[in-house]
């Protein structure tokens, strides 16, 4: 009896702390031309990709997961992949993901988290629009507090470069998009 006991309480504490990420994960740009980004692991945060419509707004075509898909306990479990970028102070340690994606797109880095309030919780997202340019390196940056929410921001490893940004309105999404 005493050990049931032990082993429900290992498993409420255990997968009290999981997070999932249901989203799919974003697959390598196979071109000679890739940009490379790189991105903690942890937390919730993804890509979404755009292309310009004829009415002139921007329409998201795809958004796809550039952290864990799960952590137990705040630890990625299935992070970590790496493809041999230049080390970087912004984005180091043992829970790196990095990807190749192909330059010139319209591209937002968001970031999710849930905000603590006293009564219920919010859900929040902040993000950073800007276009990857041929080979170059890109670390997603995302910082918090508790009292200013999150953050994100775009990096390049080449100090002389300047990040290309794009601006423009999102299309109006419908029901079903």
């Amino acid at each position: 009896m005493y050990g049931k006991l032990v082993i429900t309480g290992i498993m409420v504490t255990v997968l009290g702390g999981c997070t999932a990420g249901f989203r799919p994960s974003l697959e390598d740009y196979k071109g000679s031309d890739a940009a490379r980004i790189r991105a903690a692991s942890d937390g919730n945060t993804a890509l979404q990709f755009y292309e310009k419509q004829p009415s002139g707004c921007y329409k998201k075509v795809l958004e796809r997961r550039i952290t864990a898909g799960l952590a137990i306990l705040g630890i990625p479990v299935t992070g970590n992949k790496k493809i041999g970028m230049p080390e970087s102070s912004d984005n180091k340690g043992s829970f790196i993901n990095e990807f190749t994606v192909k330059p010139g797109q319209l591209v937002t880095v968001i970031h999710y988290w849930t905000q603590a309030g006293y009564y219920q919780n919010t859900d929040r997202s902040v993000s950073e629009r800007f276009i990857p340019q041929p080979n170059h390196d890109y670390d997603i940056i995302v910082t918090g507090s508790e009292s200013g929410g999150d953050s994100v921001s775009v990096r390049d490893l080449d100090s002389g470069a300047t990040i290309v940004r794009w601006e423009g309105k999102e299309c109006p999404s419908g029901m079903f998009d």
